[in-house]
């Protein structure tokens, strides 16, 4: 019995340049390749869709539909079956128009619902991360935040209200001479130190947890060390929480003119960044090179994956995005081993048919489906 959480149908209508496409895993491990434009991204990005609110590439929603769809929006649809702990799940996503706006809707088991954290979480590799050392500290904390939230169910809840309360304050503050805005304002400023603290926390935790996860499992990947440079998660390493929430509130309240004349907020738990350093040489990932720079990502993905193992997590679900464009087989092909091991149901796309052919025991945990054939047989059949 596998307890791990499995798609077992994957149903696709008017989906980006997917007219209809079903796909039904025969395995653990699904591989899907074809021609560039063939949409084979389309197809990891449909499950995303799922675990967040505009998928990895944060589309809208008209742009999830078919150009060429003649007809209602009603007729787009993403649908799973699947299975977790062996009990039947049904998901769907659609969407309605009202009053010229698209609404999406997210069903589970014929129910509407807002959220399916407690039955899947997706963790997805996108080629772009191979830059992540080089791109922005947003892409960073994003990166470290996708991990968080696999492990912690009410973690992007707690991002989501954190966004929401900054931009309720920012809003506020354009108008800042009614004293009910000002009650209001003083409500909103504890609720951000509040949910703020907790966010820094969770960072904090799990990055101790990534960093005692860290095993050496080639000579080419480096053993590492990670840390937030965050004012407040400074603070948070030698001062209790309830100490770091009032400072927050503090420093919220002393910028209230800065931030009204800025229109935006100067002092957030969002203004920190995800630094990585070689444990032993002590030098930071951004100064090695663009090849060592994407050893480095293996590594804390490797690591990543022992955290899922000893927190037992049977939700998660991979995403992995052409990653043979910019890794090499060697590592690839141990992270594929190590999530058979971990019975996690992975998506992966790549151009070519036979990349992973030489990979032990290939055949038995590998799904081959060539998208261009496959829709050939679907539409044909």
């Amino acid at each position: 019995m596998n307890n791990n959480f499995r798609i077992t149908r994957l149903k696709l209508n008017n989906y980006r340049n997917h007219k209809f496409l079903q796909i039904i895993p025969e395995k653990d491990i699904i591989l899907i390749s074809g021609k560039n434009g063939s949409g084979k991204t389309n197809i990891l990005e449909s499950i995303s869709l799922f675990d967040s609110n505009a998928g990895f590439r944060n589309a809208t929603l008209s742009e999830l539909i078919n150009s060429d769809l003649i007809g209602p929006p009603e007729l787009f649809g993403v649908n799973i079956s699947g299975c977790l702990s062996d009990e039947p799940i049904e998901m769907g996503l659609g969407m309605k128009k009202k009053t010229d706006i698209l609404k999406k809707i997210v069903s589970l088991n014929s129910q509407k619902k807002n959220n399916l954290k407690k039955i899947m979480n997706v963790f997805w590799v996108l080629p772009q991360m191979s830059h992540l050392f080089q791109s922005s500290p947003e892409d960073r904390r994003n990166f470290l935040d996708l991990m968080i939230s696999t492990t912690d169910d009410f973690y992007k809840k707690k991002i989501l209200e954190y966004k929401k309360y900054k931009y309720e304050r920012l809003k506020i503050l354009k108008n800042n001479q009614n004293i009910k805005n000002q009650k209001w304002l003083d409500i909103v400023e504890k609720k951000m130190s509040e949910v703020g603290v907790m966010i820094c926390d969770s960072r904090r935790v799990f990055l101790n947890s990534l960093n005692r996860s860290f095993k050496k499992i080639d000579d080419h990947i480096p053993l590492l060390y990670l840390k937030l440079n965050g004012e407040m998660d400074k603070v948070l390493e030698k001062k209790p929480a309830l100490y770091v929430e009032a400072l927050i509130l503090d420093t919220l309240k002393n910028n209230r003119e800065k931030d009204s004349i800025t229109g935006r907020t100067n002092f957030s738990v969002d203004r920190t960044d995800l630094l990585v350093f070689d444990k032993h040489s002590k030098q930071e990932a951004k100064n090695f090179s663009t090849g060592e720079q994407k050893i480095i990502i293996i590594s804390i993905i490797f690591s990543f994956l022992n955290i899922l193992e000893k927190v037992k997590a049977s939700r998660v679900l991979f995403l992995l995005d052409d990653i043979f464009s910019y890794l090499d087989n060697r590592f690839i092909k141990n992270i594929i081993m190590r999530l058979d091991d971990l019975k996690l149901q992975t998506w992966i796309t790549d151009v070519r048919a036979n990349s992973l052919n030489d990979i032990q025991k290939g055949n038995s945990i590998i799904h081959n489906i060539n998208i261009d054939d496959y829709r050939f047989k679907v539409v044909n059949n």
